[in-house]
Parts: structure tokens; sequence; C-alpha cells
């Protein structure tokens, strides 16, 4: 069986500044072998169908941003799934909006210089599904009613706010819910609408080990490992 390392939501440029050594340091920490990015690896804030904040960059520029961030990434990550979420998807959403068809739309592989990385909707690995989320329904457990509607365990992100394993067991079998959180800064001007929220982005990843999944948080507080002060 697979030793899975689970990325959560990261939305660059918009992440926090450790989250890649902490991410490093799970996988050899764990010993992971398979590594999978939940979805909304990418956030293109300049074209949200929602309102922008005029402080943001332009399309341009968050292209450059982001593509400096996944640089990063690939680098440290060679060989990977990402599984496309909602803002992943956005060029191609706008693309479709204006009837451009997809003969003229290039690969996501193509676009951020990833050949290692499979752009995916969801995967199954080790009868666990992998999938971003959306769809999935707003609850305090996303992954978990996933997993009820499903019948087989879950693994979301696409919910900031939720985080942790939830279990459900019958006579005939054992499935779990992870919702995987995600490791974005709540203070770019990106995610200014949650700016007086009393409930924040839960900063976490997640392993699973031969089938067993572990959330686990990412210590981000003052004076802790993966502390922006740390990063700078």
């Amino acid at each position: 069986m697979s030793r899975v390392l689970v990325i959560p939501d990261l939305h660059e440029p918009c992440s926090r500044l450790g989250a890649l050594e902490f991410c490093k340091d799970l996988r050899k920490k764990h010993k992971t072998d398979t590594t999978i990015f939940i979805g909304d690896i990418t956030d293109w804030h300049s074209i949200s169908f929602h309102a922008r904040h005029p402080e943001m960059p332009g399309p341009k520029d968050e292209f450059k941003l982001a593509y400096k961030c996944l640089r990063k990434w690939y680098r440290a990550f060679p060989a990977a799934w990402v599984c496309l979420g909602n803002h992943d998807r956005r060029i191609v959403r706008l693309a479709e909006s204006v009837n451009i068809p997809s003969q003229f739309i290039r690969e996501y592989g193509d676009v951020w210089k990833t050949p290692g990385w499979d752009w995916i909707h969801e995967i199954i690995v080790d009868d666990v599904l992998y999938s971003h989320g959306e769809g999935a329904g707003t609850s305090m457990y996303p992954a978990y009613n996933k997993m009820k509607k499903m019948g087989m365990s879950c693994i979301l992100g696409h919910f900031h706010q939720a985080g942790g394993v939830k279990w459900l067991v019958n006579p005939l079998r054992r499935m779990f819910g992870l919702d995987t959180g995600s490791l974005i800064n709540d203070k770019s001007m990106a995610f200014a609408y949650g700016k007086f929220a009393v409930v924040r982005s839960v900063l976490s990843a997640a392993v699973v080990i031969d089938g067993v999944p572990q959330h686990i948080i990412m210590p981000c507080g003052k004076g802790e490992k993966y502390h922006d002060s740390r990063f700078k």
C-alpha cells in the first residue's frame, strides 16, 4: 500500500511562507512515496467571478507570482497528482463563459510547466477517494458527508475551515472522512472577504499511511517552527 502525503489548498501566490517546508518535513518524517495536491493550488483572484480587491495584482502579474511559487513546489515534489479545484479551473470557466472551445485552451501542465504532475479531477488510491471537494455540500464535516454518499473513505480540500478525521465503522467495514484544511495566508487581500470572520482556516496537511489517515496541524503561531517570521 501507499504512503501518501496530501497537500491541501495553497491558493498561490497566497500560501503561508512556511507551507513548503512544512510539507517537505512531513514527507521526510513519514517517509511518504506518493504526493497528492488536493486542489486550488492557484487562486486566480484577478479573474474571479466574485468581487475583486483593488489592491490585488492583475491577471498577468498574478500569473507571474503564482508561477514563481509553483516552481518551488515542483522542484520539491516533481512527481505528483493534482486534483483540480474550482480556483484552478477559473481560466477554463472564463473561457467557456465567452464560448471559447477547448481546442484553444492550453493544458494545465503546459501552462505551469509541470510535466511530472498529473492534473486530474479525482483519484482513488488504496480504496480512498481523493477529490477537491466542491459539490460536496457545506457542513462541519464535508468529507464525512461525502464518504457516506460514496460508501468509501474520502479526503477533501476546498473547505478551509474544516480539518480533521471522522470515522464510520459498521460490521462490514471501516471508513473515514478527512478534511485537509488549507495552507493559505488568511491575511492576504485575496481573502479580505473573511477579514472579520471569527472562524479561520485550519492550517494543516495530512498523510495516509497504508490506508490509515493522520491530520496534522501546522505549528505556525508566534514562536513556533513554521511562523512567517522564520521565512522572511
